[in-house]
Order: C-alpha cells, then sequence, then structure tokens
C-alpha cells in the first residue's frame, strides 16, 4: 500500500485481497492501492491523496463490466460497504449509487414506479449504470436522471444537475466517484412494470450466455450494425485462446470457461478488433472497461 495515505485511513478503509472476488469474469490479481471505504468522508480523503500523488482513480461498484488487469498505477475504490439508501418523493427517488439496479427496479415497482424496465436483468449498480449511460431496447437510464452527486477528483463533494453532463451513447462525462442520483420515473401500474421486466428478462435469457462468466457486451454496436453480427460474420465465433471463448451464443460477448486469465481475454479482444477492422473497415469500441 502506498504512503501517500495516513495510517487512520489505511486502517480503516484499505483491504488486502484479490480484484477476483469482485469480478463478473473471475480474473483479478491484487491491486496495490485497494479501498473499501465506509464512509463517502473516506472517499473525499482517498481521492483526495490520490490526486495530490498524481495517481489515477478507478471506482469500482458491481464491477459487471471491468477486465481486471495492471492496477499498479491505479487507486482502485469498492463502494460495497459504503451505507445503501433509497429515499421517495413522489415520483422524485434519490438513491445511492451502489444499491443494484435489478433491486431498485424491484423496490420502485411496488411504489408503482417506472420507466427502468429495459435494465431489468442487467447485473449492474446505480452509479456504474450512470456513469456508462446505459441503456437497452432502445432506452437510456440518462432520460430519467434528474441530478447526480460525485466525489470530484479533488476530493470535493459537488452535485450536478442532468443539464451539466454530457450523455452520450454507452458513455457521459462525468468525472469523479458518484455517491447519490436523483431520478424522475414514471407513474406506472404494477403489473405493466412486472410483464415489461419479465419480458426484457426473457429475451436476455435467449439472447445472452448465462452458462459461464461474462462482462456482457465486449463493444458498443457501431452505427448501422450490431458488433456481435460484425464479430460473427469474420468467424470468430466460438474462438478460443485459453480458458477465453467468444460465445457461441452471442459473439458479442467473451466467457471464462474455467481458468481464463486477462492475458486470454485481451487477446480476444485484439483478434475481435483487428478482424473487424480487416474484413469490414470498422473499428470497434470497448463498452466493457478494461485495466
Amino acid at each position: 500500500m502506498s504512503k501517500i495515505f495516513d495510517e487512520k485511513l489505511l486502517e480503516t478503509a484499505a483491504i488486502d485481497t484479490s480484484l477476483r472476488e469482485f469480478s463478473h469474469l473471475g480474473i483479478g490479481g491484487k491491486a496495490k492501492n485497494l479501498f473499501a471505504p465506509h464512509k463517502i468522508e473516506e472517499i473525499s480523503k482517498i481521492v483526495s491523496a490520490t490526486a495530490k500523488a498524481n495517481l489515477n482513480i478507478f471506482p469500482v461498484g458491481a464491477a459487471s463490466n471491468i477486465l481486471f488487469g495492471n492496477t499498479r498505477d491505479k487507486v482502485i475504490i469498492l463502494d460495497k460497504f459504503i451505507p445503501k439508501f433509497c429515499e421517495v418523493n413522489g415520483n422524485e427517488v434519490l438513491v445511492s449509487a451502489n444499491y443494484k439496479i435489478a433491486k431498485f427496479i424491484d423496490e420502485m415497482k411496488e411504489l408503482t414506479l417506472g420507466g427502468l424496465e429495459f435494465l431489468a436483468g442487467v447485473p449492474a449498480n446505480i452509479g456504474g449504470a450512470v456513469s456508462m449511460n446505459a441503456g437497452a431496447c432502445g432506452g437510456n437510464i440518462s432520460y430519467f436522471i434528474e441530478f447526480i452527486e460525485v466525489v470530484d477528483h479533488d476530493g470535493k463533494i459537488r452535485e450536478y444537475q442532468k443539464e451539466e453532463i454530457d450523455f452520450g451513447y454507452r458513455k457521459s462525462s462525468i468525472n469523479g466517484f458518484i455517491t447519490k442520483v436523483g431520478f424522475i420515473l414514471a407513474p406506472k401500474p404494477k403489473e405493466e412494470i412486472m410483464a415489461e421486466a419479465a419480458k426484457i428478462i426473457a429475451f436476455r435469457k435467449v439472447q445472452h450466455p448465462y452458462n459461464f462468466p461474462s462482462l456482457g457486451s465486449t463493444f458498443k454496436n457501431p452505427e448501422n450494425h450490431a458488433a456481435g453480427k460484425l464479430i460473427e460474420e469474420c468467424g470468430l465465433k466460438g474462438k478460443t485462446i485459453g480458458g477465453a471463448q467468444i460465445s457461441k451464443k452471442h459473439a458479442n460477448f467473451i466467457v471464462n470457461k474455467g481458468n481464463a486469465t486477462y492475458r486470454d481475454v485481451k487477446s480476444l479482444i485484439d483478434l475481435m478488433m483487428s478482424e473487424v477492422y480487416r474484413t469490414m473497415n470498422i473499428m470497434l469500441q470497448l463498452e466493457i472497461k478494461v485495466l
């Protein structure tokens, strides 16, 4: 652990474990600077010390779309021990960033508040979904956002209205550690929410591989194209390197067959990108985060 952090902070927030424990892909080694703070104030202190040391911050929520590789130059902050909360006032909802999307959708359903059903079955936390402007089936989470609160890279807590944030396709201009999100949801009958969520989950089970660990869609869909179809047309569906495989069910997913390494997965990523560019002249862009 780096000496840039004070002893008290190291005692209360630093942890010594493998990132494999948090990875949906089951891949990851030990990070030099790994924190799991219990308070927002601790996040601010970690971020502030990191900025002074000129290191990079990397927030980790559910880690559902992160491929962990070399993390030596990064300070990894997990939000799993930060207190969770969800406050509802009419159709305005304030929720902590470490709330799981599935749990959030289910609880809002009981209050007849909907709109986010298109994210049903996504194993992410609210913060990660907002940061990447998660979407599916024509919907994007940014549509329902009113404001966010973040710990900026100087360690200060700031609030940003939706209008101050640039949201795009699977990306945003958010540059900081998201702590809470304000939503404006749509009044909706409980039965309608249940039916739409069940339909989305059923679609995912048919289309996506769930028999092995994965990080979800590896690449964003290029304009007017489906990344999985492009990869499949290059003859890469089912391609295996080491313990990693381009899914036989959906070519935009890389699955861990049991003993995949970072190098195995990264080699497949590089192969997918190079082959699609070579044959289609289309440069794929990552949707997952690769460290």
